[in-house]
């Protein structure tokens, strides 16, 4: 946490404070997140989507107006307080590195003998589970490998 020169303007709330009223924002901001992420779901090209989309095209533009509002009553009581929010310190490619090596995890789980435990497997079964997780593996490294920047997108 940051905070102007001069810092808190207001004097009724302490360092503690402060840093509290912080998390408290970043975590609604987040949250707020969430919601806008369940708003693009129905724009997403989900395989497997959680979600379907039953709002209708005024109450997206409602719920988003909302968010806007939530966000900038958010930031207005950051800087009453002196409070500068910081920039992101996370690169996105390393989350999505991240994210990429527990798909590769869940793509080895596929393999005939992890499926073991699932009952005994047929040849024909174990045949297309190892040019599954070829398939798989394939797209899976050539995402990662431009996250990586090993190669153009």
């Amino acid at each position: 946490m940051t905070t102007k020169e001069g810092g808190n303007p207001d004097p009724s709330l302490n360092e503690y404070q402060l840093r509290a009223l912080l998390v408290s924002c970043r975590h609604i901001d987040k949250l707020l997140g969430e919601i806008e992420g369940l708003l693009n779901n129905s724009k997403s090209a989900l395989a497997f989507p959680k979600y379907f989309d039953d709002l209708s095209s005024a109450q997206h533009d409602l719920i988003d107006d909302y968010i806007c509002r939530t966000r900038a009553d958010l930031l207005q009581a950051a800087a009453e307080q002196g409070i500068v929010p910081e920039n992101g310190k996370i690169p996105a490619s390393h989350s999505i590195h991240a994210t990429m090596i527990f798909i590769e995890i869940a793509i080895e789980e596929l393999r005939p003998d992890k499926m073991r435990g699932y009952g005994p497997m047929s040849k024909a079964g174990a045949a297309y589970l190892n040019q599954l997780v070829q398939r798989f593996h394939a797209s899976a490294q050539q995402l990662h490998r431009c996250v990586l920047r090993r190669e153009a997108p």
